[in-house]
C-alpha cells in the first residue's frame, strides 16, 4: 500500500509526495505554483482584512488571522497594503498616521497629555509632538530614534492604568489613548511639576466643562488620583 506526505508551501498548491520516492539519500518534490488569480485573491482578502480592522493591523494581527507569513509580502508588492512602521500595515487610503504606528508598535504606549487632549475634541492645537505615557520598566525600544520629538511619559503601573480607552486616530484606526478627564488631569500635573503651557491647561479645563458630557466628579477624583486636586480647584475659582 502506498502513503503519501503532504507537504505545503505559502501560495503554492498542497503536495502529496508518494512515500516510496523517499530514499536514504534524496527526496523529490514537486510543487505546482499558484496562479496569479490565485495569488490576487489572497492579497484582496488581506485589504479587506486590514480595512475591516480600521485601516491599520499589526503583523501578529494579520497572522493571528490565519494568513500565512509570506501573503504580507506578497500584498506589499502588489499594492494591496502599505507598511506605517516596521510591523504594522495599513490600507493605502491611510495617510501617515503617526497617532497610529506609535499605538500599534509600541503597544504599551498610550497617547496622553495635550495628544490626548487633541484625540478628545478638546484642542484645536494639531499636536507638534506626540505625548505617549509608559508603565516604569517598560522601555519602548527604537521609539525616540524613529520619534526624535515624541515625549514619554513614565509612570507609576496603577497610574497608567487610569483612564485608558480607544479611540479614532485622524487616520481612521483605533489607538490606545487616556480619557478626557485624564488627559485634563495629565495637563494639570505637568503644568505643576513641568511647566506646561498655562493657555492650554486653561483651554482644556474651560473646554471640558463645555462637553455635554462632562462629568466633574470624574474629572475631580481623576486630578486626585494624580495629586493634583488643590490645583484643579485654582483652575475651577478662575473659570467662575
Amino acid at each position: 500500500m502506498r502513503t503519501n506526505i503532504e507537504i505545503r508551501f505559502p501560495y503554492a498548491t498542497t503536495c502529496l509526495v508518494p512515500v516510496n520516492l523517499i530514499n536514504r539519500h534524496n527526496l523529490y518534490i514537486i510543487c505546482v505554483q499558484k496562479s496569479k488569480g490565485e495569488t490576487m485573491g489572497k492579497n484582496e482578502e488581506i485589504a479587506r482584512f486590514v480595512e475591516d480592522a480600521g485601516g491599520v493591523v499589526s503583523a501578529e494581527q494579520i497572522k493571528g488571522a490565519g494568513f500565512l507569513p509570506g501573503s504580507i509580502s506578497y500584498a506589499l508588492k502588489s499594492g494591496a497594503i502599505d507598511k506605517l512602521t516596521r510591523g504594522v500595515y495599513c490600507s493605502p487610503e491611510v495617510f501617515d498616521d503617526d497617532f497610529a504606528a506609535i499605538s500599534y508598535r509600541w503597544r504599551k504606549c498610550v497617547i496622553s497629555h495635550g495628544s490626548a487632549l487633541y484625540l478628545a475634541g478638546l484642542s484645536d492645537r494639531i499636536p507638534s509632538s506626540i505625548d505617549v505615557t509608559v508603565p516604569h520598566g517598560y522601555n519602548p525600544h527604537g521609539l525616540a530614534l524613529e520619534y526624535p520629538d515624541a515625549r514619554i511619559h513614565r509612570v507609576k503601573h496603577d497610574v497608567y492604568e487610569l483612564g485608558i480607552t480607544e479611540t479614532r486616530s485622524p487616520g481612521g484606526a483605533m489607538v490606545r489613548t487616556y480619557c478626557a478627564e485624564r488627559a485634563v488631569a495629565d495637563l494639570i500635573s505637568q503644568r505643576s511639576s513641568e511647566g506646561a503651557d498655562p493657555q492650554l491647561v486653561r483651554d482644556a479645563v474651560a473646554g471640558y466643562f463645555k462637553k455635554k458630557n462632562a462629568d466633574p466628579e470624574m474629572l475631580s477624583r481623576m486630578c486626585a488620583a494624580l495629586g493634583v486636586e488643590e490645583e484643579f480647584r485654582m483652575y475651577l475659582e478662575v473659570l467662575r
